[in-house]
């Protein structure tokens, strides 16, 4: 999981770096965690995500619900195509 979050708080984007399943989850909860308890968490990159299981699917539901200080939230940015897929199975529709 080292290499599945990158996050950069000079930029305050989180980015996710392949599968984001079951197998991840633990550390992925931790990450995102790590991230927002910095202050410095704007967004989520989801470009290079390869896969999302329904576990992938709980911890972006949990990240887009996330607000920083000043109230604006959390945005979930660059949907990869597996992204998009788990979310269209899901009813969620994604804006461009």
């Amino acid at each position: 999981m080292k290499d599945t979050l990158r996050f950069s708080p000079e930029s305050g984007c989180l980015a996710v770096v392949g599968e984001l399943t079951i197998y991840q989850a633990k550390a992925a909860a931790e990450g995102l965690r790590s991230a927002f308890a910095s202050g410095q968490l704007r967004h989520v990159d989801l470009a290079a995500v390869t896969e999302l299981d329904a576990a992938g699917l709980q911890w972006l539901l949990v990240a887009a619900r996330l607000t920083v200080n000043d109230g604006e939230p959390v945005t979930l940015t660059n949907h990869s195509e597996p992204v998009c897929d788990a979310l269209a199975l899901a009813g969620i529709e994604v804006s461009s």
